[in-house]
């Protein structure tokens, strides 16, 4: 009764919705229009029995706890076959009758599996309605399909596919107890002009026997937002964020999910709910857990749904994320992880700010910021200040901040931008406050703009953060593909390319420029700092590059000048010893070229006093600077400019005996990894020692160091970690005590270790010294992040 009202309040406001704004969105499609509700993909590459189908088709865990089936529709999908095919790919005909012969039908089969399990469930008043996929059509690898076939040629294509087709229908209508709905198309994406026509061919080849066709692509897959056009019957949206946040080393905030939705809404789509490795953590539970809350907030709760949920006996692997999906598919609401419309105090003279009160049952992680279509020429400084307990005093500090300015409109007029931050242990929030400011004009927010993220985001801007570091022995080679004229920029403030008064006003030349390519698993961001050698008012600062597509050369996504009086600027973060301001880039100017190879300029106009700065960009293919320049009142002072190259220009690949290879980036880049994948990695049989540079003295007080802990693979956090701190390189003091680090909590498969002084330090140097360890020399020590802050 309940998942009636829900859905019937639903469709109620959001017609409403749609009538006052008078947005010309085509809505999600009704469960009338696709004829199903809750769809759930089961992946058959292992043994799927009857017993554990029970199971999985009732949402049960470690006993059978119901005896109703909680999908109306399942999707039976192989990945790979038993002869090194994989179904998204190439495969021939003797892959897709091993598929129609072996897993679909026979004795053991998926349909006749299924079919005796439902014998043993709670009657169903329909049958159980299944769709099943086709592997992708080839156009290049398929000229061999089988000894007749050629599928490059649109008439043995066709032949193919009608083949496959009525193979199926045929098989399925032997068990009286499912029914085939249709057939779903195996890969993601649709390139454009071929594979479009191909899609079409086999859309009429299903429609001829009354089947349907369903395609689940992933946002910003070819022809996403074009299915209707292609003879698709029914598209549902993937998000990407349970495999894509930051901690995943991805990219993604939870607002990803209010985007998916809202671009689905507008397009025509239904949303895909995703698990990430079966949602067994208490982190996999929580991204899950805000799947589904997401779902009912945007009304995708009670429309056409997929469910990706891995290739497990059950539809999860704790009880506590089975739970969750029963409830969901059942209609009740699940509450997020994350604190929205929430009673903010709001102040608008002379800046924006909202100010609300934490209780202590609340553990800020981070700051969520929605923007929709009211906010989509704003630009500003946005800066998250928390009231802190430390110790027995109160004091508000600077949490995060950041630029909004060119923004990235990858989710159209739906994006978000995250501002996540991190206390240590004996610091208590007791009140956020958020400030807006901007040249131009006071955003539109309201409460619901707002949002407290609890769960962890894998990022933490904190004091080190972007400063150069090196390992000894050395575990990174530098051997650039676009560097500068002399290799003292990569360790040094210095003149070289991008201070020698030369530049390309249209095409790009190569021996002009420094190059950085795009790589979101290593860095997020490319920063250059610069020293002026005194305080100096400054007006302008120009950045002479490329962009165009040419080469794949292009302006970068997000541009932006951080700077300060205090210290070097290696991040937004400001400390309790360093204040720093930030600028988006203010204009962009086409000096020359042509459409796809243009010279150019981007503009930081300010009006301020500084001794550095650092132009900090987000890439969008390879990043081309040819020469930085800088004004005051209106004269070229381009000849005080020293910098120093804090990314490192992309390198060459290099054979390397280093199995786990540094990059010279990715252990101060703020983002902390709970997954194995882009880490700096050694045998604990080996000594390493990482000392960071921040270049002028800081105040220190707590340090950290993340590594990855998975037993099953021999990787194990440090056994010891030994910090010190120097002034000058030289003479090393151990940073409280004994210098030894404790074990700290654990997000995901990350562990951190930290060490808390017990009085504030001035230092420029921090090392990590980690000696050998003699429990288990024969295990690895991979690390994602270290860490210094006041």
């Amino acid at each position: 009764m309940m998942s009636i009202i829900n859905a019937i309040i639903f469709l109620i406001v959001f017609d409403y919705i749609h009538k006052i704004n008078g947005i010309d969105y085509l809505g999600y499609p009704t469960i009338d229009q696709a004829g199903f509700h809750h769809n759930a993909l089961l992946y058959i590459d292992g043994i799927h029995s009857p017993e554990k189908l029970m199971f999985w088709l009732t949402g049960s865990y470690d006993s059978l706890d119901s005896h109703h089936v909680i999908f109306d529709t399942v999707t039976i999908i192989v990945e790979r076959t038993p002869y090194n095919s994989v179904t998204a790919y190439s495969t021939n005909q003797r892959d897709w009758t091993w598929f129609l012969d072996m897993k679909l039908t026979g004795e053991y089969g998926i349909l006749s599996n299924l079919t005796q399990a439902l014998n043993r469930l709670e009657p169903r008043i329909k049958p159980l309605q299944i769709i099943v996929m086709l592997p992708y059509i080839d156009l290049i690898g398929q000229q061999t399909f089988s000894s007749t076939l050629n599928l490059a040629i649109q008439n043995h294509r066709q032949q193919a596919i009608e083949w496959y087709v009525q193979t199926v229908k045929e098989q399925v209508k032997q068990y009286s107890k499912l029914h085939l709905w249709g057939i779903y198309l195996m890969r993601e994406d649709i390139a454009l002009d071929s594979n479009e026509q191909v899609t079409r061919e086999i859309s009429d080849i299903v429609h001829s026997h009354q089947l349907r066709l369903l395609w689940i692509p992933y946002t910003s897959a070819s022809n996403w937002n074009n299915w209707a056009n292609l003879g698709i019957d029914v598209a549902i949206l993937q998000s990407g964020y349970a495999f894509s946040s930051p901690l995943m080393q991805g990219t993604f905030n939870a607002g990803r999910l209010r985007a998916t939705a809202k671009l689905a809404q507008k397009y025509g789509l239904g949303v895909e709910i995703e698990t990430n490795q079966g949602a067994s953590t208490d982190y996999e539970i929580a991204l899950l857990q805000n799947y589904l809350a997401q779902g009912f907030i945007d009304g995708y709760q009670f429309v056409p749904t997929a469910y990706f949920l891995g290739n497990y006996d059950t539809i999860a692997r704790s009880k506590q994320a089975c739970n969750l999906l029963r409830k969901y598919t059942s209609g009740l609401q699940i509450e997020p992880t994350f604190l929205t419309n929430l009673s903010w105090s709001w102040t608008n003279n002379p800046i924006s700010q909202a100010t609300i009160n934490i209780s202590s049952s609340v553990i800020p992680q981070a700051i969520r910021i929605n923007w929709s279509t009211k906010h989509r020429n704003w630009s500003g400084k946005i800066k998250v200040e928390g009231y802190i307990k430390i110790d027995n005093s109160y004091t508000w500090k600077l949490l995060s901040s950041t630029e909004v300015g060119e923004k990235n409109w990858r989710d159209e007029d739906w994006s978000s931008t995250l501002l996540p931050f991190t206390v240590s242990s004996s610091q208590t929030i007791l009140s956020i406050r958020i400030s807006f400011t901007s040249d131009y004009f006071i955003p539109q927010l309201t409460n619901e703009d707002l949002i407290i993220e609890q769960i962890p985001n894998g990022i933490a801007l904190q004091t080190s953060t972007g400063a150069p570091y090196h390992i000894i022995p050395t575990m990174h080679t530098y051997n650039p593909q676009y560097g500068d004229s002399t290799n003292q920029t990569i360790s040094n403030f210095y003149r070289g390319l991008l201070t020698d008064r030369q530049w390309s006003i249209d095409h790009w030349q190569s021996k002009m420029s420094i190059g950085w390519a795009n790589d979101m698993s290593t860095h997020p961001f490319i920063r250059i700092a610069i020293d002026f050698g005194q305080i100096i008012h400054i007006d302008q600062i120009l950045v002479r590059m490329h962009g165009g597509t040419h080469a794949s050369i292009n302006w970068p996504n997000i541009a932006r000048i951080l700077i300060s009086n205090d210290c070097i600027p290696f991040s937004p973060y400001s400390s309790s010893d360093c204040s720093i301001k930030s600028y988006p880039c203010t204009d962009r100017v086409i000096t020359g070229g042509t459409d796809t190879n243009q010279g150019g300029i981007l503009s930081f106009t300010f009006s301020n006093s500084l001794r550095w700065a650092t132009l900090e960009f987000q890439p969008n293919g390879w990043l081309m600077i040819d020469e930085i320049q800088a004004f005051a009142n209106g004269r070229d002072i381009s000849h005080l400019i020293q910098y120093y190259l804090l990314t490192p220009p992309t390198s060459n690949s290099l054979s390397t005996s280093i199995s786990y290879s540094d990059d010279g980036v990715r252990l101060t880049d703020g983002v902390i990894s709970g997954v194995m994948g882009s880490l700096t990695g050694w045998m604990k049989s080996e000594t390493r020692s990482i000392i960071i540079d921040l270049l002028v003295i800081r105040t220190i007080r707590e340090t950290s160091v993340w590594s990855l802990i998975k037993s099953d693979w021999a990787i194990g956090p440090p056994t010891s970690v030994i910090v010190s701190t120097s002034l000058d390189g030289n003479t090393w003091i151990l940073f409280d005590k004994q210098g030894q680090m404790q074990m700290g909590e654990r997000i995901l498969d990350a562990q951190r270790l930290f060490l808390i002084a017990s009085y504030p330090r001035q230092t420029r140097y921090i090392k990590f010294d980690f000696p050998v360890d003699q429990l288990t020399p024969g295990w690895w020590t991979m690390i994602s992040e270290v860490s210094a802050t006041d």
